[in-house]
């Protein structure tokens, strides 16, 4: 029988010709959509500009970089696409991969304008290549992630080089040699959380995988048993047994269970954020008037976002116990600029975040059991878990449609908006992706 990573390599260059699930090519769509809209609205923030202004210095060919007049090479233009889409940490979550669009979709689409390819072809290698890095996370997680490795970063840089395979039209030989290239290249600690560094995982396995998928066409050698061999991914990285077999996933089974994140901060957070705003409105009461909010997560909750007394906007992502109090208070947490530096500081949610204890009690999950007393004696409680998937996809695609208007008016209009949320709605009858990457 064939190696693992081979027989991986194998069932990803099948998806050059294989029938495509509806309903994930419509969640793939919707992948796209909501990733256009973080993108957009991330443009400003220091780690875009920051790469933007490092890769414009030799900028040179045929991949665009979104929302600006910026071309450059496809390995760059997936690293500052897939930062940029990360900056804001709004983008959606697979539990097998962490942040799988933000990671893969950005070197699909840069491979897939150089190289001129449609838009089903495009759809087809993300799909591709979400299965890929969900396949590897189903292996390695989640004592991968209890290392401390950030899989995004990690997991990501496989899914990457299986989608700019399949773009470039490598055979499963090749394909093995890019997930070979990939797995060697995949970095990124959780340590990083809470800096601009985080992001940059993002955009650099979108990155690492362009760059794998190009060497591997030219020849580039690598270890192409990266997954099952001694000292390789899966033995590093991870508690498992890198000699189990596994079956291959099946075709379009991963990106159907796609997460999509309303709240913009970390999401680990949403669970906590529902639950509190749910018994603020049962309670009908302010924030200044809660006594004690107890929390109770997972322990793994708390060495991703539970950053106690956070100083800036963008640690505030991270604070179990600051997105509590801004639910408290009634504050809007879809919307971007609630995540301020100013709002770190503020004196009445302070006040609150300072009632705000944080157990990490809970069975492994992404759900939060919270409790609130009033300073009248009344108790309210709940558990509520954001970790799972909505089957309706009509009633996801409304949300997401106007979740993707909040974020991408602003930056570039109603009309223009408009007309990318269509052509990403049609856009398998695409015969290439100009239209989309032309914002």
């Amino acid at each position: 029988m064939p190696e693992l990573t081979q027989r991986l390599a194998g069932h990803i260059a099948g998806y050059h010709d294989a029938p495509l699930d509806p309903a994930a090519l419509t969640v793939a769509k919707q992948c796209v959509l909501d990733w256009f809209g973080v993108t957009l609205a991330g443009l400003e923030e220091p780690v875009a500009r920051i790469l933007r202004e490092e890769i414009s210095i030799d900028a040179r060919g045929r991949s665009s970089v979104v929302g600006c007049a910026l071309r450059c090479g496809t390995a760059d233009a997936a690293l500052v696409n897939g930062a940029t889409s990360h900056a804001l940490d709004y983008d959606d979550v697979h539990p097998l991969i962490g942040h799988p669009t933000a990671a893969i979709l950005p070197a699909a689409l840069a491979v897939g304008e150089a190289e001129g390819r449609s838009g089903i072809d495009v759809l087809r290698a993300f799909l591709a290549g979400y299965e890929a890095a969900g396949f590897i996370g189903s292996l390695v997680m989640s004592s991968h992630y209890a290392r401390g490795f950030h899989s995004t970063a990690t997991l990501g840089s496989f899914g990457a080089a299986a989608a700019a395979a399949l773009l470039m039209n490598l055979d499963a030989a090749q394909v093995a040699t890019a997930l070979g290239l990939a797995g060697t290249q995949a970095a990124g600690l959780k340590s990083m959380f809470g800096t601009m560094a985080k992001p940059f995982h993002a955009g650099r396995a979108a990155a690492n995988g362009v760059l794998a998928a190009r060497l591997a066409k030219r020849g580039f050698t690598a270890n192409t048993n990266v997954l099952g061999v001694a000292q390789g991914f899966i033995a590093t990285q991870s508690d498992a047994d890198p000699s189990k077999d596994a079956p291959m996933p099946r075709r379009g089974c991963m990106v159907v269970d796609t997460l999509f994140k309303y709240n913009a901060a970390c999401y680990l957070t949403h669970s906590t954020i529902e639950a509190v705003r749910m018994l603020r409105e049962k309670l009908a009461l302010r924030g200044p008037e809660i006594a004690s909010i107890e929390v109770h997560v997972a322990p793994g909750h708390l060495s991703v976002c539970n950053i106690q007394a956070p100083r800036t906007g963008l640690e505030t992502k991270f604070s179990l116990r600051h997105t509590a109090a801004l639910a408290a208070c009634g504050r809007d947490t879809a919307a971007i600029g609630t995540y301020s530096d100013q709002n770190a500081i503020d004196a009445t949610l302070n006040a609150v975040r300072g009632r705000v204890t944080v157990h990490g009690d809970r069975p492994q999950g992404h759900d939060a059991h919270v409790v609130i007393k009033t300073q009248g004696g009344k108790v309210a409680e709940t558990t509520l878990d954001v970790g799972i998937p909505d089957r309706d996809l009509g009633r996801q695609g409304d949300r997401l449609a106007g979740k993707f208007r909040s974020l991408a008016v602003p930056v570039i209009g109603d009309a223009r908006a408009d007309q990318l949320r269509r052509n990403i709605a049609a856009l398998e009858t695409l015969p290439d992706i100009g239209p989309i990457m032309a914002n």
